[in-house]
Formats: structure tokens, C-alpha cells, sequence
């Protein structure tokens, strides 16, 4: 596999399964499995919509950053919060210390897993204005894109296993 052990750092669209793909692959390669969303939770008591909603996107991302910034362990699956890409700092750290993999999923996927009790931590625009506005970006930071539109979990952490043996 790869020389010395490096983070995977899970991307994509809330519902293109990083968390599901994440703690699949973390008891494949015996990694520890960190979520993003969930080390804002243990840092503030709130969840990122929370935080969104009584103290202002500007704070949420501060929090954010400063969540995923802390993390500094050197074998570990990081399941990052889908809007996480908007922050260039924790993108960059992100990359810094680990291997990016975008989880690609189509729009009609992503809608469809998205069930209507499921709250998001943005502002404003519909899903599919943030589904565009974010897959650039998504793009742009990854080492690697893996298609996650039909794919089971273990199916898919057998995909990415396969291509960071390849790097």
C-alpha cells in the first residue's frame, strides 16, 4: 500500500455517503474514523446548523476551520461536513496531511437519499444550486474522484483502497 501511513479525507455532497463509506473503510484499514460535523458537536454542544442558525455562517466556518485544524493524527478516515470546501484554509491543511477523495455522486442520486428530515447547515438556494456551486470545488481539491452513484460501502472503500495502492 501506500509507504508511510497518510489520513483519507472523504468529500462530496451530504447524502454521497462519506460517513457511511468513511466508517466502512476505517475498520478496513484499521484507521480511526473522524467526522467533521462531530467534532464541531464535541467542540461547541451544537450541530453545524445550530451554529449556522444562532450564530451566523461567519462563526460556524471560524469553528469549523478550528475543528479541523485540530486534527493531527496520521492514520484516520476524515469525514468532512459537505460545505467544508468552501473554507480554503481546512482544504489546504486537509490536503496537507492526507490523500482528498471525492465521493461523486449525480444530482438525482444525492435528492433522492436526501430525505426531507435531513437539515443542512447552509443558508439560503435550493439543493441543487448548492450541488453546482459546490462539485467545482469538490473537483478542484481532490486527489482522486470515485462514482458513488450506485456503489454499496464496502464496494466503494474497495475502490478507494485500490486507488491509493495505485499512488
Amino acid at each position: 500500500m501506500m509507504e508511510s501511513p497518510k489520513n483519507i479525507v472523504l468529500i462530496g455532497m451530504p447524502g454521497s455517503g462519506k460517513t457511511t463509506v468513511g466508517k466502512a473503510l476505517s475498520e478496513r484499514l484499521g484507521y480511526t474514523f473522524i467526522d467533521t460535523d462531530h467534532l464541531i458537536c464535541e467542540m461547541t454542544g451544537k450541530t453545524p446548523r445550530q451554529l449556522v442558525e444562532e450564530d451566523g455562517l461567519e462563526y460556524f466556518m471560524k469553528v469549523q476551520d478550528e475543528a479541523v485544524l485540530s486534527i493531527n493524527d496520521s492514520t484516520c478516515v476524515i469525514s468532512t461536513g459537505g460545505g467544508l470546501i468552501h473554507s480554503e484554509i481546512s482544504m489546504n491543511y486537509l490536503k496537507s496531511i492526507g490523500f482528498v477523495i471525492y465521493l461523486n455522486t449525480k444530482y438525482d442520486i444525492i435528492r433522492e437519499r436526501m430525505d426531507t428530515s435531513r437539515k443542512l447547515a447552509r443558508t439560503a438556494g435550493t439543493l441543487l444550486e448548492l450541488y453546482n456551486k459546490r462539485v467545482p470545488l469538490y473537483q478542484k481539491y481532490a486527489d482522486a474522484a470515485i462514482d458513488c452513484d450506485s456503489a454499496d460501502p464496502d464496494a466503494v472503500s474497495g475502490t478507494i483502497l485500490g486507488v491509493i495502492s495505485s499512488k
